[in-house]
């Protein structure tokens, strides 16, 4: 990844600096159960007002050429990054719908899985905070193919590069992010 411009940079800035933990000993461990020597929390800067404002933006500018009509993610990583880029999408006067989708369906009232104000058959984009493995990019997926969602890519803040990308891409759907995990290390001395 080449970092092309000042908010891009800034962004990696903020992610190194709030939200990338590093532990020689790999005393992190992941949802999977794996151990890691590296844990990124990336809400310490997607609810930052800051972060958000460059989240939303760069992301915007990587959809704002596709017929996207909502934008959201898996429950509560994805939730911060959709609704920054659905606001920065109302300022673009090229407004698109925030979407959360939730890890099992309400258990009452309109026991909806995705949550938003989706047309049937929208094309969305799903993002993401982190991509390890792809799992819960996998179930947003599956949730979002069950209703007729139609998905044009995802997106991630960080690719860990530990599988997730072919794993999404698999499933025949374009995978990006704006960093990868080598963006984070080359810092580390």
């Amino acid at each position: 990844m080449t970092l092309e411009n000042k908010n891009r940079r800034r962004l990696l800035d903020l992610l190194f600096k709030e939200s990338f933990r590093y532990s020689a000993d790999g005393s992190f461990q992941l949802t999977s159960g794996k151990k890691t020597p590296y844990y990124i929390d990336c809400k310490k800067v997607s609810l930052d007002a800051e972060g958000a404002t460059l989240i939303g933006r760069e992301i915007f500018e990587e959809i704002r050429m596709l017929p996207v009509e909502g934008v959201g993610g898996m429950t509560l990583g994805a939730d911060p990054i959709a609704t920054a880029v659905s606001v920065i999408s109302f300022l673009e006067k090229r407004p698109i719908q925030a979407f959360i989708v939730r890890k099992t369906p309400k258990a009452h009232g309109s026991k909806r899985q995705i949550e938003g104000n989706l047309q049937e058959g929208a094309k969305v984009v799903v993002v993401e905070d982190v991509v390890t493995t792809g799992g819960s990019t996998l179930r947003t997926l599956e949730a979002l193919g069950n209703e007729g969602y139609i998905v044009l890519k995802v997106i991630a803040l960080v690719d860990r590069k530990e599988g997730g990308r072919e794993a999404i891409e698999k499933t025949g759907v374009n995978f990006e992010s704006l960093f990868t995990i080598d963006d984070f290390t080359r810092h580390i001395v």
